[in-house]
C-alpha cells in the first residue's frame, strides 16, 4: 500500500503542477466522444463514457455502418493522440531532455502505434461478439475477453511513449508488466471506478438525467481521464529506480 500511496501522491503532484497544459491537451477526449454521439450508432452514455449496443447492429443499414466505422476510426485515433500528448508531457518532465520539436514530431508516430493496438483489441472483441452473438456463453465471454485484453494491453501507451517501443514491442512490454504487477492494474481500475462514479452520483442528484450525463462526460474527459493516464504512466515508470 505504501508504494501505491507514493504513486498516487506523485501523480497528483504532477497533475496539479501541469493541470492547465494537461487539460488543454485533453480537449480532444471530449471531441472524440461528441463525434460518436452525432452518428446513427446504437450508443448510450454511462458513467460519463460512450458505449455501443452490439445487439442493435443488425438494424443498421450499410450506409450507417460505413459512417459509424469512419467516425469510430477518427474518434479512436483522436483518443490515441490525446493519450500520447499527456504521456509526452510526463516524458518531458521526467527525462528533462526532450525539446518541443521532438515532442511535435513524435505525436503522430506514437499515436499511430497506440491506435494500431487499440484497433486490434476492439476488432478482436467485435469479432468475438459476432461469432458468439446467439451463443448462451456471450453473457460472460465478452466481459472476460475484454477484461483479459484490457489487462494485458494496459501499459501499451506508456511503453510506446516513454520507452519509444514499436507496436509489437509495446505489446510485449505491456504483457510482461501486467503479469508482473497485476496489483497496479487492479488498484488503477478501482481508483478509476470511484473517480468516474463520483461525478455521476453527484450530478444525478441535482440535475436532470440529460444534463447530468453531458456534464459528467465533460468532467471525466477534462479532469478524471487525464489524471488516470498520469497515474497509469507513473505505475509503468515504477520499473525505473529514478522514478521512485
Amino acid at each position: 500500500m505504501g508504494k501505491l500511496t507514493r504513486m498516487i501522491r506523485h501523480s497528483l503532484k504532477f497533475y496539479i503542477e501541469r493541470q492547465k497544459l494537461i487539460m488543454l491537451f485533453s480537449l480532444p477526449f471530449l471531441v472524440s466522444f461528441i463525434l460518436l454521439m452525432f452518428v446513427p450508432a446504437p450508443t448510450y452514455l454511462a458513467i460519463g463514457g460512450l458505449f455501443s449496443r452490439t445487439g442493435s447492429i443488425p438494424e443498421l443499414s450499410i450506409l450507417d455502418i460505413i459512417l459509424i466505422t469512419v467516425v469510430y476510426i477518427i474518434s479512436l485515433f483522436v483518443i490515441a493522440d490525446t493519450i500520447t500528448n499527456v504521456n509526452l508531457i510526463i516524458r518531458a518532465k521526467r527525462t528533462m531532455n526532450v525539446n518541443s520539436s521532438e515532442i511535435l514530431s513524435a505525436m503522430g508516430n506514437y499515436a499511430t502505434r497506440i491506435f494500431y493496438v487499440y484497433t486490434i483489441m476492439i476488432l478482436l472483441v467485435f469479432v468475438a461478439q459476432l461469432l458468439f452473438y446467439e451463443s448462451p456463453m456471450r453473457a460472460w465471454l465478452f466481459p472476460v475477453l475484454t477484461f483479459v485484453l484490457s489487462t494485458l494491453l494496459f501499459f501499451v501507451a506508456p511503453a510506446v511513449v516513454i520507452d519509444g517501443e514499436g507496436t509489437a514491442g509495446a505489446i510485449t512490454k505491456s504483457i510482461g508488466m501486467a503479469l508482473r504487477r497485476p496489483f497496479f492494474i487492479i488498484s488503477w481500475s478501482f481508483i478509476g471506478l470511484v473517480l468516474l462514479s463520483v461525478p455521476k452520483i453527484i450530478f444525478d442528484l441535482i440535475l436532470p438525467h440529460a444534463a447530468s450525463s453531458f456534464l459528467v462526460l465533460l468532467v471525466n474527459s477534462l479532469f478524471v481521464l487525464p489524471f488516470l493516464i498520469v497515474l497509469q504512466t507513473q505505475m509503468y515508470m515504477e520499473k525505473y529506480p529514478l522514478a521512485r
